[in-house]
């Protein structure tokens, strides 16, 4: 329930979100440009008032301009100092509209009229009857800021020299920022958001509905199918969609539990076989022994030949479990070393041409000498898989069959392979042959647990598996390792 609440929630605030996000980067934008204004406002006070201090003090007039420069530079303003007139004596221009914010707001709004500050002060008229120079004689300095396409701010300051004449000061600098526009469009913006954030709701609430409603019915089926003992009707989404696809996916994975239960319970009777005999055989061994009768030499040697036959039979089940539950783990904690997994083949070859199981058959083992075939691995791993696929072959190939064992080492790999002449593997049981559980031995009823050690044990080390057979035409299993 939590992840559904979860999900619902994302939905709408991903929506909301994207519906209030113009109106929200505007009104950060906003906020950004509120203060261009009142930093221009107050370097053109402070530039007056240097300007002021500077013009009180007896400086030679080259003195005068040098210094007008430095405090226009200082606090980028345009600043002339004027002694009747309309040509100033010092005239500096260090206005800076642009910056980078301004760049940025060409790229997302276009271009938008500016005018410069000779342009704007042009329009303002003679500077001796202009309204802020009048206000400005009277003793206070005039500073004031106008919001057009051009952010302008105009200082205005008169002075008296060391020498008595009187001078007029003015400080002008501009912002070619749209702060108006930004402005003007974060109202309008606000307008839309009025009409648009509703429909984001109902859109909203509907993509939760569409999205949603059939994860819960796709929910409510699979906890249906679990409450099953038995795997029920594939799960129903009509829609060819993402969440068709996921019920596929979920009936794809149903499947394969159902054909790994199928394989555990064939593996439970196939078990239960395995393990019957010797345990019947046991049981009988222990009523004979407990029945108060003295046990002849003859009879004791036979009841302890089936008592250490069976308990080998078990043995070798158990063992081949615990083998197999190490190897799927990765073989933790056992010591490796270099094993020359040709030498191996060979010693294992020629120790079962000694069995009497390979009496009437053609044992062979082949081996490349162009390249070592030492691979990193624990030993006695790689022992039991070269053993496992050789007493395969050996099962499976008969009376006058014929298993060759062949090792080779090229391109950083060690390629064993184990072929035989034996009936062959059916198409429809080759993908399978590596399972858990598995087997085709008919009925001499093998666990299933030899090929899957193999695999497991293949790759703890790295290494891949892979079989090739036709009907009729034998088996040939490989292995390969990455070589030292």
């Amino acid at each position: 329930m939590a992840m559904k609440t979860s999900l619902r929630l994302r939905i709408v605030v991903t929506i909301l979100f994207v519906a209030i996000a113009p109106l929200t980067v505007v009104f950060a934008w906003s906020l950004v440009d509120r203060n261009v204004p009142g930093r221009k406002w107050t370097n053109v006070r402070d530039a007056l008032d240097e300007a002021a201090a500077l013009v009180t003090t007896d400086r030679s007039e080259e003195s005068v301009r040098a210094e007008n420069a430095r405090i226009a530079e200082r606090h980028h303003v345009r600043l002339r100092i004027f002694r009747g007139g309309e040509t100033p004596f010092a005239d500096t221009d260090a206005d800076a509209p642009v910056d980078t914010i301004h760049r940025i707001e060409q790229f997302f709004l276009g271009a938008i009229p500016t005018e410069t500050i000779e342009q704007i002060d042009e329009g303002l008229g003679p500077l001796e009857t202009r309204p802020e120079v009048v206000a400005a004689a009277r003793g206070a300095p005039v500073i004031g800021c106008d919001f057009r396409a051009t952010l302008y701010c105009q200082g205005v300051r008169v002075a008296t020299e060391a020498s008595g004449t009187r001078v007029i000061i003015v400080a002008q600098a501009s912002s070619h920022r749209a702060i108006a526009t930004v402005y003007l469009l974060r109202w309008q913006l606000l307008r839309i958001g009025l009409l648009t954030l509703p429909v984001a709701i109902l859109l909203a609430w509907y993509a939760t509905q569409l999205i949603v409603r059939p994860l819960e019915r796709l929910r409510a089926q699979a906890l249906d199918h679990a409450a099953q003992a038995r795997r029920g009707p594939e799960l129903q989404h009509e829609d060819r969609d993402e969440v068709g696809d996921l019920a596929a996916a979920f009936n794809t994975l149903l499947a394969a539990l159902d054909t790994k239960r199928e394989d555990n319970e064939r593996f439970a009777a196939d078990l239960a076989h395995e393990l019957k005999n010797p345990v019947a055989a046991i049981r009988a061994c222990a009523e004979q022994l407990g029945d108060g009768r003295s046990a002849d030499p003859e009879r004791a040697a036979k009841l302890a030949r089936v008592l250490g036959d069976s308990a080998s039979k078990l043995d070798r089940v158990v063992t081949h479990f615990l083998e197999l539950a190490r190897a799927e783990a990765g073989m933790p904690n056992e010591e490796r070393s270099p094993v020359d997994l040709a030498a191996l083949a060979e010693g294992i070859t020629s120790v079962l041409e000694e069995d009497a199981r390979c009496e009437h058959l053609t044992l062979e083992c082949a081996v490349s000498n162009t390249q070592a075939a030492v691979v990193h691995g624990a030993p006695h791993r790689l022992e039991a898989l070269v053993r496992e696929l050789v007493e395969n072959a050996v099962s499976f190939a008969g009376e006058g069959g014929r298993v060759h064992v062949s090792v080779v080492s090229t391109g950083g790999w060690v390629r064993l392979a184990v072929e035989d002449s034996g009936p062959g593997i059916r198409p429809e049981d080759l993908p399978r042959v590596f399972e858990r559980f598995f087997t085709t031995r008919g009925r001499t009823r093998g666990t299933g647990l030899g090929l899957a050690l193999v695999k497991a044990v293949a790759e703890a080390h790295g290494g891949t598996v892979a079989v090739k057979s036709e009907l009729g035409e034998g088996a040939t299993f490989s292995v390969e390792f990455p070589s030292v």
